[in-house]
């Protein structure tokens, strides 16, 4: 069910699941096959798909919680996916790789990002409930075209495998395509085994309260009614909506979690088709050199909350770094990124930087923080530093001297440690956070002129293991003007988002960290 937060989720949507989907490449049967796969990929016409701005909105059916509403951009095509036989597929909040055989047998690899869970939310009713962190969901896909009515079989494993489950749909779609535009109404079922179910809808024995009392819903079969239309308003502008309505299973809408048995939601997007994109055998544009260091200055929002347990089982309380210890909420950090080219299609990436705050705040409230109590009154003195230093490898799926796209996978080394102590004192109390952690991603650059260039990175990981439980985001994007093969300079966006949670004797407790904001950048090439 397409239920989403209040939150920047769809921001990630389509990186996280092409990447899933670039996966495919590695179960080609042979190196031939591989080739051939490749091949086809690379001299693929991009210009059948335009870029644009869509508004979604779509209830929220836990207890309390307010609609969720976001503005994203997105990549679409003028043609519905169930008329072309094309191997990019994006359909209703999937991205993958398929393939279309001459009998009209669909066979992919599809991924999306899932957003189910109350988001922010002030609920009462909610109050105690742990937030169900997002999860990249990838599988397999079937469907069969070759009656009006087409049928596709989609399955979902969540990578970061915190439930172990996993949730299957069957749709009937009924696409009719006219002049100008399409229309599709379409019929889901949609399976949750039932640890996918109670992870999401079920109340565990810690979350339970005398007006909450636990709940497993088990396995659950949902169903949702859809239609989507495609009109072209001219040969370059496509207007596109879609409304929807889902029916929970009794199972779900039974939870004292959830107060609505059936959720509508709705999206309108305005795409524009610029063919920028110059075929593989024209692009004459410049070329990359086979070392690039880039300087940048990122001027940072900040916001870190951290709740540390304490040794005697006494309630743990949430501190919020900026607004309770006035630590500053905004901060230039300076980065550094490398990028080594290996080959045409292979290259290195690096990158490091740094935060590091102090405060002395006098507390207006009573604290409690790990196994100390500090009286409202007290004079605390407080130092947060943090950083990450990536390493990657990266595939470029295709490049050519004006574009290129490609997967990454590498580690991700945090450090984040908190001190809080008395003034004067020398009894500290820690949080602290130091790992390696595995981590994918995706990049993309796009050269509109010999002097203009737009890029972006992707990178993410989700896990859930005996030490560690969280998620963590950084993306970066650029507009650099080029002056000649050496210098360039730039100007962009950086986004970071850690959240982790542990049972770790250093860390004992919760991490939410994220920066983000404008950066400016200079980068030498030879």
């Amino acid at each position: 069910m397409p239920f989403a937060r209040n939150s920047h989720a769809s921001g990630l949507l389509l990186l996280s699941a092409t990447l899933a989907a670039a996966s495919l490449l590695l179960f080609a049967p042979n190196p031939a096959n591989a080739g051939r796969l490749l091949d086809y990929i690379r001299n693929y016409d991009l210009n059948d798909y335009a870029l644009g701005i869509a508004y979604s909105t779509s209830q929220n059916p836990y207890a309390g919680s307010a609609n969720s509403t976001i503005v994203y951009p997105y990549l679409t095509s003028f043609q519905h996916s169930a008329f072309t036989n094309d191997w990019l597929l994006l359909r209703d909040g999937n991205v993958g790789l398929r393939f279309v055989s001459k009998n009209e047998w669909e066979f992919g690899l599809i991924g999306r990002l899932q957003t189910l869970g109350p988001g922010v939310s002030d609920s009462e009713q909610l109050a105690g409930i742990e937030d169900r962190n997002w999860a990249v969901e990838v599988g397999p896909l079937l469907g069969w075209r070759g009656w009006p009515v087409h049928m596709q079989l989609r399955s979902y494993w969540e990578l970061p495998n915190r439930h172990s489950g996993s949730t299957s749909e069957l749709e009937f779609s009924l696409p009719r395509e006219f002049g100008r535009g399409f229309f599709v109404p379409a019929v889901r079922l949609a399976y949750m085994d039932s640890s996918y179910s109670n992870y999401y809808f079920g109340v565990s024995e810690q979350e339970a309260t005398p007006d909450r009392p636990t709940y497993r819903p088990g396995s659950a079969t949902n169903v949702r009614l859809s239609f989507t239309l495609g009109y072209e308003l001219t040969p370059r502008w496509l207007l596109k909506g879609s409304i929807g309505l889902g029916q929970f299973d009794s199972s779900i809408s039974a939870s004292p979690i959830i107060e609505r048995d059936r959720v509508w939601s709705g999206s309108l997007g305005l795409a524009y088709n610029a063919d920028v994109f110059a075929p593989r055998e024209d692009s004459g544009l410049l070329a990359d050199q086979a070392v690039e260091i880039r300087l940048g200055a990122f001027n940072s929002a900040i916001s870190t909350t951290v709740t540390r347990d304490s040794g005697d089982g006494q309630g743990a309380e949430e501190v919020d770094l900026e607004d309770l210890l006035g630590a500053a909420d905004r901060k230039t950090l300076f980065q550094i990124d490398a990028r080594i080219r290996l080959g045409y299609y292979h290259r290195l990436h690096l990158g490091y930087f740094r935060l590091s705050r102090e405060s002395q705040p006098t507390l207006a409230a009573e604290l409690r923080f790990g196994d100390q109590v500090y009286p409202a009154g007290t004079e605390i003195e407080s130092t947060v530093e943090s950083s990450l230093l990536r390493f990657a490898y990266s595939y470029s799926i295709f490049r050519d001297p004006q574009k290129e796209l490609g997967v990454m996978a590498g580690l991700s080394y945090i450090n984040f440690d908190s001190m809080i102590r008395e003034a004067g004192t020398q009894e500290p109390e820690r949080l602290s956070a130091e790992a390696p952690l595995p981590t994918v991603g995706v990049f993309a650059t796009v050269s509109f002129t010999e002097k203009w260039r737009l890029s972006a990175d992707a990178n993410f990981f989700a896990l859930d293991f005996d030490r560690y439980s969280g998620f963590m985001s950084y993306l970066t994007a650029g507009l650099e003007r080029r002056f000649g093969k050496t210098f360039a300079a730039g100007l962009g966006y950086n986004f970071y988002s850690l959240r982790l949670n542990s049972k770790d004797e250093d860390l004992g407790g919760k991490l939410d960290l994220r920066y983000h904001g404008p950066k400016l950048y200079a980068s030498v090439a030879f």
